[in-house]
């Protein structure tokens, strides 16, 4: 099974059973996506479902390099480093048919800025995104971005005309309830076609025939089952009974107990995430605790004595059972900006 997309966004721990190379994967993690509206959200479980679908420019290997996806290149111009130019794929069909141009991209991105998406922020140095013919576009930066690139992997690309005849022009108001056309339904240039979706109950995809990345990815299952389970205990219980083939996020404490059963193939790899204490060192007093007085938390030397009470190596060993690594930093290793 080629792993570049249904692993897009992997879990630290992912346990796959021996039937996931059969024609129907049935997959299961914690959480479902949030929604399938593109540019409505910016969290990771949400991510990881619309990546089968849609794609983005530029997207990352499994070692956290870029990798082409819409965009077979890209780099600033060697006139203005304000200017971006990113040549795209030809040939590339949306689910329904039509052809990815570079009207398409000028209008994701345009979308993408608007009020109520939650991508805006990862491109608000851009100024202004035009396109040159039908398979290059120039992004123009309000100043020199060298991490403009670690800011579009997780931006999508939509279909101009898709989303005009469904009236999902506008990014989908999801702080307010809204819910669209595009909430529930997508048309991607991805590896896999939305079938059905039932929120919080399963989301079923099937092989897109036409994909342009067949002959570098196979794409061996045929079909996708999603289904978010949300106890630990009922997702870890569906995968020894059969029930599932791949289980993301599994709890560490089963960790060993499932490895033992033939048949389930661990798999690891490093997660973008650090777990940290966030202290309220800017308050001159917290008025939920029930200390008079000054913010103790405001004296760095509080702080780092909290710091040094801690015992990093023994959360490691016992808590997360030597499934992470004790971090002196926010931002993990292969995080570059």
């Amino acid at each position: 099974m080629a792993v570049r997309h249904l692993l897009i966004a992997a879990s630290a721990l992912a346990i796959v059973a021996s039937s996931a190379s059969a024609e129907t994967l049935r997959w299961a993690r914690a959480g479902d996506a949030l929604t399938l509206d593109p540019h409505a959200q910016n969290e990771g479980p949400t991510h990881t479902v619309r990546h089968q679908m849609y794609e983005p420019l530029i997207i990352r290997d499994t070692s956290g390099a870029f990798e082409p996806a819409l965009a077979t290149d890209w780099g600033p111009s060697a006139d203005d480093p304000n200017v971006w130019i990113f040549n795209l794929r030809e040939g590339v069909k949306f689910h329904d048919g039509a052809d990815f141009t570079s009207e398409d991209v000028v209008f994701s991105f345009e979308r993408a800025k608007q009020p109520n998406s939650d991508m805006k922020e990862l491109i608000g140095s851009i100024t202004e995104v035009r396109a040159v013919g039908d398979y290059q576009v120039e992004i123009v930066t309000s100043g020199p971005n060298p991490i403009l690139p670690s800011n579009l992997t997780n931006l999508f690309m939509m279909d101009k005309g898709w989303s005009e005849a469904n009236n999902t022009v506008n990014v989908q108001d999801f702080e307010g309830g809204e819910l669209t056309y595009a909430t529930t339904n997508a048309n991607g240039t991805g590896p896999y076609v939305l079938t059905s979706r039932e929120p919080d109950v399963s989301t079923v995809m099937t092989r897109n025939e036409n994909y342009w990345g067949r002959d570098q990815f196979p794409l061996e299952v045929s079909e996708i089952v999603y289904t978010p389970i949300q106890n630990a205990a009922t997702r870890v219980a569906a995968l020894l009974s059969g029930e599932i083939d791949f289980l993301q996020y599994m709890p560490v404490q089963d960790l060993e107990r499932v490895n033992s059963v033939d048949g389930l193939t661990v798999k690891k790899a490093p997660q973008n995430r650090v777990i940290f204490f966030g202290m309220n060192q800017g308050s001159g007093d917290i008025e939920a605790d029930n200390i008079d007085g000054a913010n103790p938390l405001a004296d760095a030397r509080v702080r780092k004595a909290m710091s040094m009470s801690i015992n990093r190596d023994a959360i490691q060993q016992v808590v997360m059972r030597d499934q992470s690594i004790p971090a002196g930093m926010i931002a993990p290793p292969f995080v570059n900006g």
